[in-house]
């Protein structure tokens, strides 16, 4: 609620004139001068804060050589998940398929109608529940490691708030693992799957491009440790420069 610059006193909303119905003072002239003045100091110490945060942003990305070459270092990751995780190949009477398998279409999957359920149903059977479980663990740390791009994206753009964080060196390392991870389950997966009824008819094992996706996400992790280890020196803004020559000059000549 607003009040009174002279007497303080609170105005209502039926306080539509120009004047203060307790003292009579012009609220909108009183004053003007110095209010005028406050104004312009607030929006100038505003503006240094945004031309402080813009400075920041730029340096977060563009500041050092380091963090210009972790820009495309980070996002390559990405781009693996376009790459074959797994091959699959199913030969029933009647039908018969190849598969190529990469983060990208079991994540669609997933979202599009993949019975979930009776992947983890088929987790209690006994003549299924162990290959079941490897392909479970599979999929869950697939779309993890999916998932800690999204973060690591996230605190990249975030970044610059404190120059020193890990948080992209951490989720990288771990999506790295994750991914390495779930070649081994996937493999697990195939094995049993190979010792089971099925031997003849399903044929599934890890691709190269999963090993792909743990090194870029490994290459990735080691350069935003490097990043967060590295000395953090701001340029100075051009008007904080000239501001420091005219009062070096000031100080010489007194």
């Amino acid at each position: 609620m607003a009040k009174c610059p002279k007497c303080g006193v609170k105005l209502h909303i039926w306080n539509i004139k120009a004047e203060c119905p307790k003292c009579g003072v012009n609220i909108a002239n009183y004053d003007w001068e110095n209010r005028l003045e406050q104004d312009a100091i607030e929006a100038e110490i505003a503006f240094a804060k945004l031309r402080e945060s813009l400075n920041r942003f730029k340096y977060s990305f563009v500041g050092t050589k380091l963090r210009i070459a972790r820009i495309p270092v980070s996002v390559l990751p990405l781009f693996s998940f376009l790459l074959p995780l797994g091959t699959l190949s199913v030969a029933f009477p009647f039908f018969s398929k190849n598969f190529t398998l990469n983060a990208i279409t079991i994540v669609m999957e997933i979202i599009g109608g993949l019975d979930i359920s009776g992947v983890f149903s088929g987790m209690s059977s006994t003549m299924v529940g162990d290959s079941f479980k490897m392909l479970a663990a599979t999929l869950i740390l697939v779309v993890l490691s999916v998932l800690s791009l999204l973060v690591s994206l996230a605190f990249l753009m975030l970044n610059f708030k404190k120059f020193n964080s890990k948080g992209l060196f951490v989720t990288n390392l771990v999506a790295s693992c994750m991914m390495l991870a779930s070649s081994f389950t996937f493999g697990k997966f195939s094995e049993l799957v190979a010792e089971g009824s099925l031997a003849s008819a399903w044929q599934s094992s890890p691709s190269w491009g999963v090993y792909v996706s743990a090194a870029l996400f490994l290459a990735s992790a080691i350069i935003n440790l490097c990043v967060s280890l590295q000395k953090v020196e701001l340029p100075v803004i051009e008007e904080e420069k000239t501001e420091e020559t005219e009062e070096t000059k000031e100080e010489a000549n007194v």
